[in-house]
């Protein structure tokens, strides 16, 4: 089955009914599946603590560092979730320059069995995997920081695939290759091995250039591609849709953007999106009554544009509770970062929370077309 527009837009965008699909623009020649190493590079994953012990219905918190030896592209994933817990990471993808930051916080339920788990935090850096273990002590369950509503994390979270895709790079010359990677999981954290994943690469008109639907993730849900663009091909923006799929789950769709020479129309990419505070530190768990700040930097690569910024916040059944819109005017190469606040009741619901960040070239009451999403979670604690 080939991956639609509206197919992408009704994945990527669950509050837009009817909205236009996405758009963009390129040729390429050729596309080759890569099974070996894509640009190696050098770089260290580290966990600290190494171990932690929290009651069934607690938290844990660990603070994890990738460095690597230039200007690099991280996403993140964790192998080995307990039962009825969920991993996230603040944030789950950025870049490393040469330093990349990031929370895990592995937030358990009432109903995750005691004992000792072996969590495995798997970096994504240009294609390589690295690695580091860390120790996970569940003790009896108390009434501390526990989230008592572990249904939102069984039923809804462990059968819903979540998708991070990228290219090596944000714009290349005619005759370049463009790596693509991606990692899968499911909404608790867990990677998702043997996943199909099926890629396609669109023109600006939506005629399809390429298409290919028979790529299995690995053990650390990742997929990796190399498409290699012709001498001949022409300057403008080229979108890639990924589609990943697997028995059980339901499925996801999401896209990413490159540019070949220079783009004369809008294009962004997402680089990070997460929750923190009003200063922009890193912040995974929240209680009622707080503020919580979605924090998204967004590099432009295309055309200076006004464009529009929505975040939209679902709570732990999928319940829209916050819709919030900027309007940011994007200059030509330039890396924005925008905050957006809302305060949560002091009798919201207590669980794990989903953040959708996306970027339109205008509203689309005016007409405008979504050219990127992206998402990170966060948890509410009594």
């Amino acid at each position: 089955m080939r991956i639609s527009h509206n197919q992408t837009m009704m994945a990527l965008i669950v509050l837009m009914a009817g909205l236009a699909a996405f758009q963009a623009t390129g040729a390429v020649t050729s596309l080759v599946w890569a099974s070996e190493t894509i640009n190696a590079a050098q770089a260290s994953l580290q966990v600290q603590p190494p171990s932690a012990a929290v009651p069934a219905g607690a938290f844990a918190k660990f603070q994890v560092t990738v460095v690597t030896n230039s200007s690099a592209y991280v996403s993140l994933v964790a192998c080995g979730v307990p039962p009825d817990a969920v991993a996230i990471f603040t944030p789950n993808v950025g870049l490393a320059n040469p330093e990349f930051n990031a929370i895990l916080t592995i937030v358990t339920s009432t109903d995750t069995p005691q004992g000792n788990y072996a969590v495995t935090a798997v970096a994504l850096v240009n294609g390589v995997e690295y690695t580091s273990e860390l120790s996970l002590q569940i003790l009896a369950s108390t009434t501390v920081n526990s989230i008592t509503t572990s249904t939102a994390i069984n039923s809804t979270l462990e059968t819903t695939l979540s998708m991070t895709i990228n290219t090596d790079q944000s714009q290349y010359q005619p005759g370049s290759t463009v790596n693509v990677e991606g990692q899968v999981t499911d909404a608790t954290g867990n990677a998702v091995a043997d996943a199909t994943v099926a890629l396609q690469v669109d023109a600006s008109t939506g005629t399809q250039l390429f298409y290919t639907g028979n790529i299995q993730t690995d053990s650390a849900g990742t997929f990796q591609a190399q498409v290699a663009l012709g001498a001949s091909t022409p300057a403008g923006t080229y979108r890639v849709f990924a589609s990943a799929s697997k028995p059980g789950y339901s499925s996801i769709t999401t896209s990413t953007t490159f540019v070949v020479g220079t783009a004369t129309a809008p294009s962004v990419v997402i680089e990070a999106v997460y929750a923190g505070d009003s200063t922009g530190d890193l912040a995974s768990t929240f209680t009622g009554g707080q503020t919580v700040w979605v924090w998204v930097v967004i590099q432009n690569i295309g055309a200076t544009f006004q464009g529009v910024v929505w975040v939209q916040v679902s709570d732990p059944n999928g319940v829209p509770i916050q819709i919030q819109v900027r309007t940011v005017q994007f200059g030509a190469g330039q890396t924005i970062k925008e905050a957006l606040g809302f305060s949560l009741p002091k009798s919201a619901a207590i669980g794990v929370y989903t953040v959708n960040a996306l970027v339109s070239d205008k509203l689309i009451s005016q007409g405008g077309t979504f050219l990127a999403s992206s998402e990170t979670q966060f948890a509410l604690t009594d």
